[in-house]
């Protein structure tokens, strides 16, 4: 695969334009729970249940859905472009998804929209082993990358990566490696290079004990992380749903930010597989989930100060954002950024009292 006459990533952008294509007339919202609450999908792109989303626990856990009248179905899929896809052919609701579908997707005028901010920073980067002779991008030419799956926005952010540094991006060779032990297994056999993970992925990945060193990838630093989209339509026609949505998934945050330990604890309960080896002291396991959920809390706006803007999205980050996946070549026009986002609900989103849910965790301690 090589750049089509534009310099633009052609064969990756054609990849997710395609999944994203496949939009067929699914299904409408859940309908109603047994016990009259209403139901509503969530898809999140993520191999496997971590630390990283123990806000989520926290949520269903601490009965802050039942609260809001809501039942929700959690989704895990491969990728952020298969949330997308999902999301735009009705299968589910809202999906926890990048920037990278949203803005490749805008083209083909799918319509997603994001309604509330859950990455507070771009969470894709380039990493290597500490004592690599790798030092830049350039150093990856010709080098095997490990990324979750193939088809990835870890993998799309490599070959970004390599193309704005004005590199081959088909010089690298993308390996999938799964999550977790995989992923530990792929950097200290050898079996890759580099990886192109996500900040978490990489915490999980440190907590092993494997110390990594980044790769710059200039200009990353103020780009929008990402969050929670819907189908635009539904702004207003599922705003009531939306709004309890947002509310409960934000009393998950604030709680975890107050006590962490606590949220790990609710993901444990709820999803005993993501508690790691039986072999490995349960102090260990949770300190190192505690460091896990305390870099995806970072920047949340959660904690004791902040006010109640949790969700609100920079306008400036999102230009940014798509300024550069534009440079990129990963989206062929340039668009106002408010086409992707609206902050329009986050005032109702935040309408509870963050103090009492503070005050919740501490007593949870």
């Amino acid at each position: 695969m090589k750049l089509n006459r534009h310099g633009r990533l052609a064969p990756v952008v054609a990849l997710a334009v395609a999944a994203l294509a496949l939009a067929g007339c699914g299904g409408s919202s859940g309908g109603k729970s047994s016990d009259g609450r209403d139901r509503i999908r969530l898809g999140i792109g993520s191999p496997s249940w971590n630390a990283g989303y123990a806000t989520l626990a926290v949520s269903e856990a601490r009965g802050y859905f039942a609260k809001e009248g809501l039942d929700v179905d959690v989704q895990l899929f491969p990728s952020g472009t298969q949330v997308a896809q999902q999301v735009i052919s009705g299968q589910i609701d809202v999906g926890l998804m990048t920037p990278e579908p949203v803005s490749i997707g805008h083209a083909k005028d799918t319509g997603l929209t994001y309604f509330a901010q859950y990455w507070t920073r771009w969470i894709y980067s380039l990493k290597v082993l500490e004592n690599s002779p790798i030092a830049s991008v350039a150093d990856l030419t010709g080098k095997r990358i490990g990324v979750t799956a193939v088809a990835s926005s870890g993998g799309t952010f490599a070959r970004t990566a390599m193309k704005t540094q004005g590199l081959d991006p088909e010089s690298i060779k993308l390996l999938p490696i799964g999550a977790g032990a995989e992923q530990v297994t792929a950097i200290k056999s050898g079996k890759v290079d580099a990886l192109a993970l996500w900040d978490t992925q990489y915490q999980i990945v440190e907590n092993s004990g494997v110390k990594l060193k980044p790769l710059p990838v200039p200009g990353t630093e103020n780009l929008f992380g990402g969050g929670l989209a819907v189908k635009r339509p539904d702004l207003k026609k599922k705003e009531d749903l939306l709004v309890r949505f947002g509310r409960a998934f934000a009393k998950g945050v604030v709680f975890a930010q107050a006590d962490p330990e606590a949220a790990v604890g609710d993901l444990w309960k709820l999803h005993p597989e993501a508690k790691g080896a039986a072999s490995v002291p349960e102090d260990r396991l949770l300190a190192g989930q505690v460091k896990v959920l305390k870099v995806r809390l970072d920047g949340q706006k959660a904690g004791p100060g902040d006010g109640d803007g949790w969700g609100r999205m920079d306008p400036a980050s999102v230009t940014a954002t798509v300024k550069f996946m534009t440079a990129a070549g990963l989206i062929g026009k340039e668009f106002p950024a408010t086409d992707i986002y609206t902050n329009d609900l986050i005032a109702k989103i935040n309408a509870f009292p963050h103090d009492e849910i503070r005050a919740a965790a501490k007593k949870a301690a």
